[in-house]
Protein backbone atom coordinates (compact mmCIF):
# COMPACT_ATOMS: atom_id res chain seq x y z
CA UNK A 1 0.00 0.00 0.00
CA UNK A 2 2.82 2.39 0.85
CA UNK A 3 4.36 1.76 -2.59
CA UNK A 4 1.02 2.49 -4.24
CA UNK A 5 0.62 5.65 -2.17
CA UNK A 6 4.14 6.77 -3.13
CA UNK A 7 3.44 6.02 -6.80
CA UNK A 8 0.21 8.02 -6.59
CA UNK A 9 2.03 10.97 -5.06
CA UNK A 10 4.62 10.90 -7.85
CA UNK A 11 1.90 10.79 -10.51
CA UNK A 12 0.10 13.71 -8.88
CA UNK A 13 3.35 15.72 -8.82
CA UNK A 14 4.00 15.00 -12.49
CA UNK A 15 0.45 16.00 -13.34
CA UNK A 16 0.90 19.29 -11.48
CA UNK A 17 4.16 20.04 -13.29
CA UNK A 18 2.57 19.16 -16.63
CA UNK A 19 -0.33 21.49 -15.85
CA UNK A 20 1.98 24.36 -15.05
CA UNK A 21 3.99 23.69 -18.21
CA UNK A 22 0.78 23.64 -20.28
CA UNK A 23 -0.44 26.88 -18.72
CA UNK A 24 2.87 28.58 -19.52
CA UNK A 25 3.29 26.88 -22.89
CA UNK A 26 5.01 28.80 -25.66
CA UNK A 27 4.10 29.35 -29.29
CA UNK A 28 6.73 26.87 -30.35
CA UNK A 29 9.81 28.85 -29.57
CA UNK A 30 10.25 27.38 -26.11
CA UNK A 31 9.00 30.40 -24.18
CA UNK A 32 5.64 31.80 -23.29
CA UNK A 33 4.30 35.01 -24.76
CA UNK A 34 6.64 37.80 -23.81
CA UNK A 35 5.70 41.22 -22.64
CA UNK A 36 6.67 43.92 -25.11
CA UNK A 37 9.81 45.94 -24.56
CA UNK A 38 9.21 49.05 -22.47
CA UNK A 39 10.99 52.39 -22.27
CA UNK A 40 12.09 53.71 -18.89
CA UNK A 41 13.31 57.21 -18.17
CA UNK A 42 16.95 57.67 -17.24
CA UNK A 43 16.86 58.69 -13.58
CA UNK A 44 20.50 58.43 -12.48
CA UNK A 45 23.81 59.09 -14.26
CA UNK A 46 27.41 59.27 -13.05
CA UNK A 47 30.16 60.78 -15.18
CA UNK A 48 33.84 61.19 -14.33
CA UNK A 49 35.99 64.00 -15.73
CA UNK A 50 39.80 63.71 -15.81
CA UNK A 51 42.02 66.25 -14.08
CA UNK A 52 43.40 69.04 -16.26
CA UNK A 53 46.43 67.90 -18.24
CA UNK A 54 48.03 71.26 -17.51
CA UNK A 55 46.96 74.41 -15.69
CA UNK A 56 43.29 74.67 -14.82
CA UNK A 57 40.22 73.41 -16.62
CA UNK A 58 36.49 73.83 -16.60
CA UNK A 59 33.54 71.48 -16.91
CA UNK A 60 30.82 72.26 -19.47
CA UNK A 61 27.54 70.44 -18.91
CA UNK A 62 23.94 70.44 -20.05
CA UNK A 63 20.92 68.17 -19.53
CA UNK A 64 18.51 67.78 -22.46
CA UNK A 65 15.41 65.91 -21.24
CA UNK A 66 12.75 64.86 -23.71
CA UNK A 67 10.54 67.77 -24.74
CA UNK A 68 7.54 65.47 -24.57
CA UNK A 69 8.30 64.62 -20.96
CA UNK A 70 9.02 68.22 -20.10
CA UNK A 71 5.57 69.20 -21.29
CA UNK A 72 3.95 66.74 -18.92
CA UNK A 73 3.43 67.10 -15.21
CA UNK A 74 6.60 67.42 -13.20
CA UNK A 75 5.44 64.47 -11.13
CA UNK A 76 6.34 62.16 -14.03
CA UNK A 77 10.05 62.61 -13.35
CA UNK A 78 11.48 63.94 -10.07
CA UNK A 79 13.29 67.27 -10.23
CA UNK A 80 16.65 65.78 -9.31
CA UNK A 81 20.04 67.49 -9.43
CA UNK A 82 23.48 67.26 -11.00
CA UNK A 83 26.36 67.57 -8.56
CA UNK A 84 29.94 68.27 -9.58
CA UNK A 85 32.35 67.15 -6.87
CA UNK A 86 36.08 66.74 -6.47
CA UNK A 87 37.95 63.46 -6.81
CA UNK A 88 40.97 63.35 -4.51
CA UNK A 89 44.25 63.10 -6.40
CA UNK A 90 46.83 60.47 -5.52
CA UNK A 91 50.56 60.48 -6.19
CA UNK A 92 51.54 59.31 -9.67
CA UNK A 93 51.23 55.56 -10.00
CA UNK A 94 53.80 53.32 -11.57
CA UNK A 95 54.23 49.61 -11.79
CA UNK A 96 53.29 49.20 -8.17
CA UNK A 97 50.12 50.20 -6.44
CA UNK A 98 50.12 53.89 -5.58
CA UNK A 99 50.18 55.24 -2.08
CA UNK A 100 46.77 56.10 -0.73
CA UNK A 101 45.26 59.17 0.80
CA UNK A 102 42.16 59.44 2.90
CA UNK A 103 39.40 61.29 1.10
CA UNK A 104 37.94 64.03 3.22
CA UNK A 105 34.16 64.34 3.22
CA UNK A 106 32.57 67.48 1.85
CA UNK A 107 31.91 70.15 4.45
CA UNK A 108 28.41 70.82 3.15
CA UNK A 109 25.85 69.40 0.80
CA UNK A 110 24.05 70.85 -2.16
CA UNK A 111 20.90 72.69 -1.21
CA UNK A 112 19.50 73.70 -4.59
CA UNK A 113 15.72 73.53 -4.86
CA UNK A 114 15.07 74.39 -8.51
CA UNK A 115 12.03 72.49 -9.74
CA UNK A 116 13.80 71.28 -12.86
CA UNK A 117 17.07 70.26 -11.26
CA UNK A 118 20.35 71.89 -10.24
CA UNK A 119 24.05 71.30 -10.58
CA UNK A 120 26.41 71.98 -7.70
CA UNK A 121 30.15 72.39 -7.51
CA UNK A 122 32.72 72.57 -4.76
CA UNK A 123 34.14 75.69 -6.43
CA UNK A 124 32.83 77.90 -9.17
CA UNK A 125 34.06 80.02 -12.05
CA UNK A 126 31.31 81.15 -14.39
CA UNK A 127 27.83 80.20 -15.42
CA UNK A 128 26.85 80.47 -19.05
CA UNK A 129 23.12 80.39 -18.36
CA UNK A 130 20.82 82.95 -16.78
CA UNK A 131 18.83 82.32 -13.64
CA UNK A 132 15.29 83.60 -13.23
CA UNK A 133 15.73 83.80 -9.46
CA UNK A 134 18.59 84.95 -7.30
CA UNK A 135 20.50 82.04 -5.79
CA UNK A 136 20.31 81.49 -2.08
CA UNK A 137 23.27 82.27 0.16
CA UNK A 138 24.28 78.63 0.22
CA UNK A 139 24.16 78.53 -3.60
CA UNK A 140 26.35 81.56 -4.25
CA UNK A 141 29.96 81.11 -5.35
CA UNK A 142 32.37 80.48 -2.51
CA UNK A 143 35.82 79.07 -2.02
CA UNK A 144 34.67 75.88 -0.32
CA UNK A 145 30.92 75.42 -0.54
CA UNK A 146 28.87 73.99 -3.40
CA UNK A 147 26.98 76.21 -5.82
CA UNK A 148 23.78 75.66 -7.81
CA UNK A 149 24.54 76.54 -11.41
CA UNK A 150 22.08 75.09 -13.89
CA UNK A 151 18.71 73.72 -14.89
CA UNK A 152 17.87 71.39 -17.78
CA UNK A 153 18.30 72.98 -21.17
CA UNK A 154 20.91 75.57 -20.17
CA UNK A 155 24.70 75.43 -20.44
CA UNK A 156 26.79 75.49 -17.26
CA UNK A 157 30.51 76.21 -17.23
CA UNK A 158 32.26 75.40 -13.94
CA UNK A 159 35.80 75.44 -12.67
CA UNK A 160 37.05 71.91 -12.14
CA UNK A 161 37.14 71.68 -8.34
CA UNK A 162 40.48 69.94 -7.87
CA UNK A 163 43.60 68.44 -9.36
CA UNK A 164 42.41 64.85 -9.19
CA UNK A 165 39.48 65.14 -11.57
CA UNK A 166 35.81 65.48 -10.79
CA UNK A 167 32.57 63.57 -10.89
CA UNK A 168 29.11 64.55 -12.06
CA UNK A 169 26.30 62.65 -10.33
CA UNK A 170 22.86 63.47 -11.73
CA UNK A 171 19.37 62.34 -10.82
CA UNK A 172 15.86 63.04 -12.05
CA UNK A 173 15.44 65.41 -14.97
CA UNK A 174 19.08 66.46 -14.77
CA UNK A 175 20.06 62.86 -15.59
CA UNK A 176 18.04 62.83 -18.80
CA UNK A 177 20.15 63.69 -21.82
CA UNK A 178 23.12 64.71 -19.64
CA UNK A 179 26.44 65.54 -21.31
CA UNK A 180 29.52 66.84 -19.54
CA UNK A 181 32.98 67.63 -20.90
CA UNK A 182 36.26 69.00 -19.70
CA UNK A 183 36.76 72.31 -21.51
CA UNK A 184 39.22 75.15 -21.80
CA UNK A 185 38.60 78.75 -20.70
CA UNK A 186 36.58 79.49 -23.86
CA UNK A 187 34.20 76.63 -23.09
CA UNK A 188 35.48 74.41 -25.91
CA UNK A 189 34.92 70.78 -24.94
CA UNK A 190 38.18 68.84 -25.07
CA UNK A 191 37.21 65.41 -23.76
CA UNK A 192 33.91 63.87 -22.68
CA UNK A 193 33.39 62.94 -19.06
CA UNK A 194 32.79 59.21 -19.21
CA UNK A 195 30.81 56.53 -17.44
CA UNK A 196 32.71 54.21 -15.10
CA UNK A 197 33.46 50.85 -16.69
CA UNK A 198 35.59 47.74 -16.46
CA UNK A 199 36.95 47.38 -20.02
CA UNK A 200 38.26 50.31 -22.10
CA UNK A 201 40.54 50.82 -25.10
CA UNK A 202 42.57 53.82 -26.32
CA UNK A 203 44.70 54.09 -29.48
CA UNK A 204 47.17 56.85 -30.31
CA UNK A 205 50.57 57.86 -31.57
CA UNK A 206 53.92 56.85 -30.07
CA UNK A 207 56.73 58.76 -28.35
CA UNK A 208 58.92 58.82 -31.44
CA UNK A 209 56.03 60.08 -33.59
CA UNK A 210 54.94 63.21 -31.75
CA UNK A 211 53.95 62.24 -28.20
CA UNK A 212 56.81 62.90 -25.80
CA UNK A 213 54.51 62.29 -22.82
CA UNK A 214 51.68 59.79 -22.32
CA UNK A 215 49.57 59.81 -19.16
CA UNK A 216 46.72 57.57 -18.03
CA UNK A 217 44.19 58.90 -15.52
CA UNK A 218 42.04 56.51 -13.49
CA UNK A 219 39.10 57.78 -11.43
CA UNK A 220 37.17 55.71 -8.93
CA UNK A 221 33.90 57.31 -7.82
CA UNK A 222 32.53 54.14 -6.22
CA UNK A 223 32.61 53.07 -2.58
CA UNK A 224 34.91 50.06 -3.10
CA UNK A 225 38.60 49.95 -4.00
CA UNK A 226 39.28 49.28 -7.66
CA UNK A 227 42.10 47.10 -8.99
CA UNK A 228 43.09 47.94 -12.57
CA UNK A 229 45.26 46.06 -15.06
CA UNK A 230 46.80 48.03 -17.93
CA UNK A 231 48.06 46.30 -21.10
CA UNK A 232 50.31 48.31 -23.43
CA UNK A 233 50.55 47.35 -27.11
CA UNK A 234 52.94 49.29 -29.35
CA UNK A 235 54.20 48.71 -32.89
CA UNK A 236 56.76 46.27 -31.46
CA UNK A 237 54.23 44.27 -29.45
CA UNK A 238 53.18 44.07 -25.81
CA UNK A 239 55.38 46.12 -23.48
CA UNK A 240 56.58 44.89 -20.12
CA UNK A 241 57.06 47.01 -17.02
CA UNK A 242 53.56 47.86 -15.89
CA UNK A 243 53.03 44.37 -14.55
CA UNK A 244 51.30 45.08 -11.25
CA UNK A 245 47.68 46.12 -10.94
CA UNK A 246 47.03 49.76 -10.08
CA UNK A 247 44.96 50.20 -6.93
CA UNK A 248 42.57 53.16 -6.85
CA UNK A 249 40.84 53.74 -3.49
CA UNK A 250 37.20 54.86 -3.34
CA UNK A 251 36.59 58.50 -4.26
CA UNK A 252 40.12 58.97 -5.52
CA UNK A 253 42.10 59.12 -8.75
CA UNK A 254 45.49 57.82 -9.85
CA UNK A 255 47.82 59.03 -12.57
CA UNK A 256 50.00 56.51 -14.40
CA UNK A 257 52.94 57.78 -16.45
CA UNK A 258 53.00 55.51 -19.50
CA UNK A 259 55.97 57.27 -21.13
CA UNK A 260 58.76 55.06 -19.68
CA UNK A 261 57.13 51.94 -21.13
CA UNK A 262 56.71 53.20 -24.70
CA UNK A 263 60.04 54.85 -25.56
CA UNK A 264 60.77 54.69 -29.28
CA UNK A 265 57.24 53.67 -30.22
CA UNK A 266 55.49 54.75 -33.42
CA UNK A 267 52.01 53.87 -32.21
CA UNK A 268 50.40 52.54 -29.06
CA UNK A 269 47.19 51.26 -27.53
CA UNK A 270 46.16 50.92 -23.90
CA UNK A 271 43.75 48.26 -22.69
CA UNK A 272 42.37 49.22 -19.28
CA UNK A 273 40.61 46.45 -17.36
CA UNK A 274 39.19 46.70 -13.85
CA UNK A 275 39.45 43.31 -12.18
CA UNK A 276 37.74 44.67 -9.06
CA UNK A 277 35.28 47.55 -9.12
CA UNK A 278 34.93 50.05 -11.93
CA UNK A 279 36.86 53.13 -12.98
CA UNK A 280 36.62 55.93 -15.51
CA UNK A 281 39.75 56.25 -17.62
CA UNK A 282 41.25 59.01 -19.77
CA UNK A 283 44.51 59.20 -21.75
CA UNK A 284 46.43 62.36 -22.64
CA UNK A 285 49.32 62.60 -25.09
CA UNK A 286 51.44 65.70 -25.35
CA UNK A 287 54.57 67.42 -26.59
CA UNK A 288 56.18 70.84 -26.19
CA UNK A 289 53.71 72.35 -28.66
CA UNK A 290 50.67 71.09 -26.77
CA UNK A 291 48.71 67.92 -26.22
CA UNK A 292 45.38 66.23 -26.84
CA UNK A 293 43.08 63.67 -25.24
CA UNK A 294 42.52 60.27 -26.80
CA UNK A 295 38.82 59.46 -27.15
CA UNK A 296 37.80 56.10 -25.78
CA UNK A 297 37.76 53.70 -28.72
CA UNK A 298 35.05 51.21 -29.57
CA UNK A 299 35.57 47.66 -28.31
CA UNK A 300 37.40 45.22 -30.61
CA UNK A 301 35.26 44.26 -33.61
CA UNK A 302 35.65 43.09 -37.19
CA UNK A 303 33.84 46.18 -38.54
CA UNK A 304 34.54 49.68 -37.25
CA UNK A 305 33.56 53.19 -38.34
CA UNK A 306 35.81 56.18 -37.59
CA UNK A 307 34.16 59.57 -38.21
CA UNK A 308 35.75 63.00 -38.08
CA UNK A 309 38.52 63.19 -40.68
CA UNK A 310 38.96 66.71 -42.03
CA UNK A 311 40.69 68.47 -44.92
CA UNK A 312 43.92 68.24 -42.92
CA UNK A 313 43.70 64.48 -43.26
CA UNK A 314 46.23 64.42 -46.10
CA UNK A 315 48.79 63.70 -43.39
CA UNK A 316 46.50 61.74 -41.07
CA UNK A 317 47.72 58.51 -39.50
CA UNK A 318 45.64 55.44 -38.77
CA UNK A 319 46.44 53.18 -35.79
CA UNK A 320 45.18 49.60 -35.88
CA UNK A 321 45.50 47.36 -32.82
CA UNK A 322 45.06 43.60 -32.99
CA UNK A 323 44.46 42.22 -29.47
CA UNK A 324 44.45 38.56 -30.50
CA UNK A 325 47.08 36.11 -31.70
CA UNK A 326 46.15 36.17 -35.41
CA UNK A 327 47.34 38.86 -37.81
CA UNK A 328 44.61 41.08 -39.20
CA UNK A 329 43.91 41.57 -42.88
CA UNK A 330 41.84 44.68 -43.32
CA UNK A 331 40.28 46.86 -45.97
CA UNK A 332 39.78 50.59 -45.41
CA UNK A 333 37.07 52.55 -47.21
CA UNK A 334 36.69 56.32 -46.90
CA UNK A 335 33.30 58.00 -47.25
CA UNK A 336 33.60 61.57 -48.55
CA UNK A 337 31.08 64.14 -49.88
CA UNK A 338 31.74 62.61 -53.31
CA UNK A 339 31.11 59.05 -52.18
CA UNK A 340 33.30 56.01 -51.50
CA UNK A 341 37.07 55.98 -51.92
CA UNK A 342 39.17 52.89 -51.17
CA UNK A 343 42.32 53.45 -49.16
CA UNK A 344 45.26 51.11 -49.80
CA UNK A 345 43.84 49.65 -53.06
CA UNK A 346 44.89 46.18 -54.02
CA UNK A 347 45.53 43.47 -51.45
CA UNK A 348 44.22 43.85 -47.87
CA UNK A 349 46.54 45.61 -45.42
CA UNK A 350 48.26 43.46 -42.81
CA UNK A 351 48.32 44.42 -39.12
CA UNK A 352 50.40 42.36 -36.71
CA UNK A 353 48.81 40.35 -33.92
CA UNK A 354 49.39 41.58 -30.38
CA UNK A 355 50.59 44.98 -31.58
CA UNK A 356 49.50 48.42 -32.84
CA UNK A 357 50.30 49.14 -36.50
CA UNK A 358 50.60 52.76 -37.78
CA UNK A 359 49.37 53.42 -41.32
CA UNK A 360 49.68 56.66 -43.31
CA UNK A 361 46.40 57.61 -45.00
CA UNK A 362 46.46 58.94 -48.53
CA UNK A 363 45.05 62.38 -49.29
CA UNK A 364 41.28 62.36 -49.68
CA UNK A 365 40.97 65.80 -51.26
CA UNK A 366 37.76 66.38 -49.31
CA UNK A 367 36.60 68.63 -46.49
CA UNK A 368 35.34 65.69 -44.46
CA UNK A 369 35.55 61.92 -44.46
CA UNK A 370 34.72 58.90 -42.36
CA UNK A 371 36.47 55.54 -42.48
CA UNK A 372 35.06 52.03 -42.42
CA UNK A 373 37.48 49.27 -41.45
CA UNK A 374 36.69 45.63 -42.16
CA UNK A 375 38.93 42.91 -40.73
CA UNK A 376 39.09 39.15 -40.47
CA UNK A 377 39.74 39.40 -36.71
CA UNK A 378 38.60 41.91 -34.06
CA UNK A 379 40.58 45.17 -34.06
CA UNK A 380 40.73 48.53 -32.28
CA UNK A 381 41.42 51.71 -34.26
CA UNK A 382 42.03 55.45 -34.01
CA UNK A 383 43.26 58.32 -36.18
CA UNK A 384 45.52 61.33 -35.53
CA UNK A 385 44.54 64.47 -37.47
CA UNK A 386 47.25 67.16 -37.88
CA UNK A 387 46.47 70.48 -36.24
CA UNK A 388 47.41 72.68 -33.32
CA UNK A 389 50.09 71.15 -31.09
CA UNK A 390 50.25 67.41 -31.38
CA UNK A 391 47.03 67.40 -33.41
CA UNK A 392 43.62 65.93 -32.56
CA UNK A 393 42.43 62.34 -32.25
CA UNK A 394 39.32 60.54 -33.39
CA UNK A 395 38.55 56.86 -32.98
CA UNK A 396 36.12 54.11 -33.87
CA UNK A 397 32.78 55.06 -32.38
CA UNK A 398 29.14 54.07 -32.05
CA UNK A 399 26.35 55.73 -34.06
CA UNK A 400 24.24 58.44 -32.45
CA UNK A 401 21.12 57.04 -30.79
CA UNK A 402 18.08 59.19 -29.88
CA UNK A 403 20.13 62.40 -29.62
CA UNK A 404 23.75 63.46 -29.59
CA UNK A 405 24.88 66.39 -27.44
CA UNK A 406 28.07 68.44 -27.21
CA UNK A 407 27.89 70.78 -24.22
CA UNK A 408 31.00 72.91 -24.79
CA UNK A 409 31.35 74.90 -28.02
CA UNK A 410 33.24 78.20 -28.15
CA UNK A 411 31.65 81.42 -29.40
CA UNK A 412 35.03 83.06 -29.91
CA UNK A 413 35.96 85.25 -32.84
CA UNK A 414 38.29 83.38 -35.18
CA UNK A 415 36.94 79.92 -34.28
CA UNK A 416 34.68 77.93 -36.57
CA UNK A 417 32.48 75.19 -35.11
CA UNK A 418 31.07 72.41 -37.25
CA UNK A 419 29.80 68.84 -37.43
CA UNK A 420 31.41 66.06 -39.46
CA UNK A 421 28.69 63.53 -40.28
CA UNK A 422 29.05 60.08 -41.86
CA UNK A 423 26.31 57.68 -43.02
CA UNK A 424 28.12 54.53 -44.19
CA UNK A 425 25.21 52.25 -45.01
CA UNK A 426 21.93 54.14 -45.50
CA UNK A 427 20.87 57.76 -45.86
CA UNK A 428 20.47 59.65 -42.60
CA UNK A 429 18.41 62.74 -41.91
CA UNK A 430 19.30 64.68 -38.79
CA UNK A 431 18.00 67.82 -37.12
CA UNK A 432 20.56 70.24 -35.68
CA UNK A 433 19.81 72.63 -32.84
CA UNK A 434 21.98 75.21 -31.12
CA UNK A 435 21.32 75.87 -27.43
CA UNK A 436 22.55 79.27 -26.25
CA UNK A 437 23.83 79.82 -22.72
CA UNK A 438 20.40 80.94 -21.47
CA UNK A 439 18.59 77.98 -23.03
CA UNK A 440 17.35 79.69 -26.20
CA UNK A 441 17.10 77.20 -29.08
CA UNK A 442 18.24 78.27 -32.53
CA UNK A 443 19.26 76.36 -35.66
CA UNK A 444 21.89 76.79 -38.40
CA UNK A 445 19.28 76.33 -41.15
CA UNK A 446 15.66 77.31 -41.50
CA UNK A 447 14.48 73.72 -41.81
CA UNK A 448 16.77 72.61 -38.94
CA UNK A 449 17.68 69.41 -40.75
CA UNK A 450 20.27 68.02 -43.13
CA UNK A 451 20.46 64.78 -45.08
CA UNK A 452 23.60 62.68 -45.43
CA UNK A 453 23.47 60.38 -48.45
CA UNK A 454 24.19 56.69 -48.03
CA UNK A 455 27.92 56.03 -48.28
CA UNK A 456 28.76 59.72 -47.93
CA UNK A 457 30.05 62.22 -45.38
CA UNK A 458 28.99 65.83 -44.90
CA UNK A 459 30.54 68.83 -43.14
CA UNK A 460 28.07 71.31 -41.60
CA UNK A 461 29.19 74.66 -40.18
CA UNK A 462 27.32 75.54 -36.97
CA UNK A 463 27.09 79.30 -36.34
CA UNK A 464 27.19 80.58 -32.78
CA UNK A 465 24.01 82.09 -31.28
CA UNK A 466 23.51 85.67 -32.49
CA UNK A 467 24.96 88.36 -30.25
CA UNK A 468 26.57 85.96 -27.77
CA UNK A 469 30.17 85.20 -26.89
CA UNK A 470 29.28 82.58 -24.30
CA UNK A 471 29.73 78.83 -24.86
CA UNK A 472 26.79 77.05 -26.43
CA UNK A 473 25.57 73.48 -26.87
CA UNK A 474 24.79 71.51 -30.03
CA UNK A 475 22.08 68.86 -30.19
CA UNK A 476 21.62 66.51 -33.15
CA UNK A 477 18.71 64.12 -33.51
CA UNK A 478 18.56 61.41 -36.18
CA UNK A 479 15.07 61.27 -37.64
CA UNK A 480 12.88 58.18 -37.75
CA UNK A 481 13.91 55.80 -40.51
CA UNK A 482 17.44 57.16 -40.78
CA UNK A 483 20.40 54.87 -41.24
CA UNK A 484 23.26 54.77 -38.69
CA UNK A 485 24.81 58.21 -38.29
CA UNK A 486 28.29 58.85 -36.90
CA UNK A 487 29.21 62.37 -35.81
CA UNK A 488 32.19 64.42 -34.62
CA UNK A 489 32.20 68.06 -33.48
CA UNK A 490 35.16 69.99 -34.95
CA UNK A 491 36.60 73.39 -34.02
CA UNK A 492 39.04 75.11 -36.38
CA UNK A 493 41.01 78.34 -35.92
CA UNK A 494 41.91 81.09 -38.36
CA UNK A 495 40.61 81.77 -41.83
CA UNK A 496 39.26 79.08 -44.08
CA UNK A 497 36.21 77.94 -42.12
CA UNK A 498 36.12 74.19 -41.57
CA UNK A 499 39.17 73.85 -43.85
CA UNK A 500 41.31 75.83 -41.36
CA UNK A 501 43.71 74.10 -38.92
CA UNK A 502 41.95 71.82 -36.45
CA UNK A 503 41.92 72.91 -32.80
CA UNK A 504 39.63 70.20 -31.39
CA UNK A 505 37.78 67.05 -32.37
CA UNK A 506 35.12 65.58 -30.09
CA UNK A 507 33.06 62.50 -30.88
CA UNK A 508 29.37 63.35 -30.45
CA UNK A 509 28.07 60.97 -27.75
CA UNK A 510 24.50 59.75 -27.41
CA UNK A 511 22.73 61.53 -24.56
CA UNK A 512 19.82 59.27 -23.70
CA UNK A 513 16.65 60.39 -21.97
CA UNK A 514 15.32 56.85 -21.75
CA UNK A 515 16.47 53.27 -22.09
CA UNK A 516 14.63 50.26 -23.48
CA UNK A 517 14.00 47.45 -21.01
CA UNK A 518 14.14 44.03 -22.66
CA UNK A 519 10.91 42.00 -22.92
CA UNK A 520 10.27 39.56 -20.10
CA UNK A 521 8.62 36.18 -20.47
CA UNK A 522 8.29 32.90 -18.57
CA UNK A 523 9.23 29.44 -19.86
CA UNK A 524 7.97 26.01 -18.98
CA UNK A 525 11.59 24.91 -19.01
CA UNK A 526 11.96 26.67 -15.68
CA UNK A 527 9.36 24.49 -13.98
CA UNK A 528 10.06 21.10 -15.53
CA UNK A 529 12.36 18.80 -13.52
Amino acid sequence: MRRLALLGAVLLALAAVTGVAWATRSDGTGTSAKTSAQAAAVTSVTRSCPPPASGTARIAMIAMPSQTKAAKSSSATPAGSATLSMVLAEPSAGATAPATKTAKPSASKASGTATSGTATSGTTASHGGKSKSKPSASARPSATGPVSVSAPGTVALLSEPGTGGSTVAATGQMAEGLEAEQSDASGMGLVSCTHPGSDMWFAGTGTSAGASAVRLYLMNTATVTASVDVTILTDTGEQEGLNSAVTVPPGQSATVDITPYVHGSQALALHVQAAIGQVAAAVWEGAKGGGAWLPQAAAPATTLVIPGLTVASSAARLFVTVPGSTDAQLTVVAYTPAGKAVQFPGAPVDASAGATTPLALSSLGASVAGLKLTSNVPIVAGVLIPGAGIGSFTSAAAPVVEQGVVAGNPAVKGDTVGLLLTAPSAAAQVSISVISSDGTVTAPAADQSVTVKAGHSLAVAVPRPPGSRKPFAIVIKPQAGSGPLYAVRVVTTGTGGLSAPVASLLTVPSALTSITLPPVGSSYRAVLP
